[in-house]
């Protein structure tokens, strides 16, 4: 999903501004979800999904376009890999500053 539309959607309350991250990963994808939980990536103008180096830079890409909150998905296969609930992920809003 493009910038704009992106913008669009969640100004329109029908997504929540989302970053995805994994535990040992060093991307995160800056994207938002739906009430159901799908995941709609951000895309540069070339429709390639943007993919962020840092927390910080995905922080920055929403701040950029006017967000002041997001919804930070986070997950590890690591309870899953010693048979633990596979459903083990983190979900917190946090705060991306004041604009």
């Amino acid at each position: 999903m493009r910038k704009d539309e992106f913008k669009n959607q969640i100004e329109r309350h029908l997504l929540t501004p989302t970053i995805f991250g994994y535990a040992d990963a060093n991307h995160y994808l800056v994207g938002a979800e739906d009430e159901d939980g799908n995941f709609y990536s951000l895309s540069d103008e070339q429709d390639k999904i943007m993919v962020f180096n840092s927390m910080f830079e995905a922080e920055t890409c929403l701040k950029s376009l006017g967000f002041t909150r997001a919804s930070l998905h986070f997950q590890t296969a690591y309870d899953e890999m010693i048979g633990n609930d596979k459903s083990s992920d983190t979900r917190i809003t946090i705060s991306l500053g004041e604009q």
